[in-house]
């Protein structure tokens, strides 16, 4: 693979990661030939289309040189080790005053929103793209996201997706896409001879992201050029289990590089053991067609692997760079396949063992079964086979995503699948499932105490199971909880009431085991709560932790 590079996704607004990955050398050491930073583009003031607009203020001057000084320091260290650089842009973000300043002749005067059709956003674009490879020369070219625009970093700016993922007609879509694509190839790979790597980033199976048909319409209009790549997740919807592979991928007449993420946001972060990238080369179990990069990656539109080691999602769960075994793992299976395909995953898996983690063939053995073992009790614990599997399915996140981050929703979001799950006769089925993913978890435990290891891997090793046993078998007692009493709702006698109690005894001494996990093991990752997710600095919604109160209210 020509392109095997990597981006650290620190949480917007929230301190940045402690992790190795933000290293070059050690980027370089996993055979990363490139690094991927962000918010290069609100570094421009656009000077020459307006000047003196951006920075007008003491406050935005202090934090553009300290923005600025910091990420140029890191660019030169990657260059120091050899590695492309490349910066995440999200479209369309201006500094706020320059937004002002030209809002009658760029914003939509009904929406607000900056406009792709208005002359004077692109032509500030322009601008925008001409000084950033002027003050950054140390750039090799910008990946290019279009779909969401995070400013909890950037203080200072705003701006909109450049082209609507929402109320827009699809043909309307497309000639949107069409248009921005063939600007920003003309402005970074023909004036400027830079790398454009368009990400074909939503989250639809019906758009530019997954539908062949769809991508091709829009990229068909699009002249290659031998510095334009399009970049498209695995997987056909985000990151999850139970999706199918991305039929996109080796469509078309344009290079692609394949996004993974090496710390899964829906699947623990990396608290847990997770040896996703197994799947992600052979495919998931319960995938309908085994498939995985393995079949993709010798198709000769496929010219490289875009990772993100560390980042995805928001919130926790949070490990560190002492704890981040299970993405080191993912990140360096990952790399070393992609530079050389024709090796076996086996063999990549020993080597990283022997080299990286000096375990003798006992405990590689060991710990291998603890990776393997880990793709079943995940999927397991977290996924209802009995919901997810339905013929009638449209692509969509499994078990109405009830579980991301580092939070767990309830009947809020859960109700549905119980419902179908009772109406189904499903319930045993599925309460079986989640104690397997238990005896899996506690299998694994087991191998992970009987290594012989140096004290601190095995600490750390013993640490992430023993997190996963206790979070999981949590989840079993509150499934368990829940779904009887939805399927007792309508009137509960007094043996089912009996067995609520024990129910509900069985999840507080659960969740108490659960709430010791970081005096016990004080290298664990930060905890779930029982919270539902929204966004950054809004209230967070009822979860698991309510729905479980309104039941011990009514049988109290």
């Amino acid at each position: 693979m020509n392109f095997i590079f990597d981006m650290v996704h620190h949480n917007p607004g929230e301190r940045p990661f402690d992790t190795n990955f933000t290293d070059p050398a050690y980027l370089r050491e996993y055979g990363f030939n490139g690094q991927v930073f962000k918010h290069v583009h609100c570094m421009a003031t656009l000077e020459q289309a307006a000047p003196g607009v951006f920075p007008g203020t003491t406050e935005e001057s202090q934090w553009l040189k300290a923005f600025t000084d910091d990420l140029h320091g890191q660019m030169k260290a990657a260059k120091a080790e050899g590695l492309a650089v490349y910066s995440h842009v999200d479209l369309f973000v201006l500094p706020t005053p320059i937004v002002e300043h030209f809002r009658d002749e760029i914003c939509d005067p009904e929406t607000g929103r900056i406009d792709l059709e208005k002359p004077k956003t692109l032509e500030l674009h322009r601008a925008l793209i001409d000084e950033l490879f002027e003050r950054f020369p140390e750039l090799d070219g910008l990946v290019i996201r279009v779909g969401e625009t995070y400013l909890f970093d950037t203080p200072h700016h705003a701006g909109n997706s450049a082209v609507p993922l929402y109320e827009i007609e699809r043909p309307d879509q497309m000639l949107k896409y069409v248009k921005l694509i063939q600007f920003l190839r003309q402005e970074i790979c023909v004036r400027h001879e830079k790398l454009l790597i368009y990400r074909t980033w939503d989250y639809f199976t019906d758009q530019l992201h997954a539908d062949p048909q769809y991508y091709l319409e829009v990229t068909d209009q699009v002249a290659p050029h031998e510095n334009l790549i399009f970049s498209i997740k695995h997987t056909a919807y985000d990151f999850h289990r139970w999706v199918p592979v991305n039929r996109a991928l080796g469509t078309g007449k344009h290079p692609q590089v394949i996004e993974v993420q090496c710390q899964r946001e829906y699947e623990g972060k990396g608290a847990y053991p997770n040896y996703s990238a197994y799947g992600v080369l052979n495919g998931f179990s319960e995938a309908k067609q085994n498939t995985g990069l393995r079949d993709i990656l010798p198709h000769p539109l496929v010219v490289g692997i875009y990772t993100w080691t560390r980042g995805g999602g928001w919130y926790g769960p949070y490990v560190t760079g002492k704890n981040e075994l299970w993405c080191d793992l993912n990140a360096f299976i990952l790399s070393s396949y992609a530079a050389d395909p024709e090796q076996e995953e086996e063999m990549l898996f020993r080597q990283y063992c022997r080299e990286r983690l000096k375990l003798n063939d006992a405990d590689t053995t060991r710990f291998r079964r603890i990776a393997l073992r880990s793709l079943d009790a995940v999927v397991k614990g977290k996924c209802c086979e009995a919901w997810d599997q339905r013929t009638d399915l449209d692509v969509c996140y499994p078990t109405n995503q009830w579980m991301r981050d580092d939070v767990l929703h309830g009947y809020d979001l859960l109700e549905p699948v119980f419902s179908y799950l009772i109406e189904k006769d499903l319930v045993q089925q599925a309460l079986l499932e989640k104690e397997q993913s238990v005896s899996i978890w506690t299998e694994m435990l087991a191998e992970a105490e009987s290594m012989q290891t140096v004290p601190e891997l095995k600490e750390v090793i013993l640490t992430s199971c023993a997190y996963g046993l206790r979070l999981f078998s949590f989840i079993e007692a509150a499934w368990c909880l829940l779904l009887h009493a939805q399927e007792w709702k309508g009137g509960a006698g007094e043996e089912e009431t009996s067995r609520l109690q024990q129910d509900l005894a069985r999840v507080d001494q659960a969740w108490t085991k659960y709430q010791q996990l970081s005096v016990e093991y004080p290298g664990a990752a930060s905890l779930y709560r029982g919270k539902g997710w929204n966004w950054p600095g809004k209230k967070l919604p009822e979860g698991l932790s309510a729905s479980i109160e309104h039941v011990r209210e009514r049988i109290s």
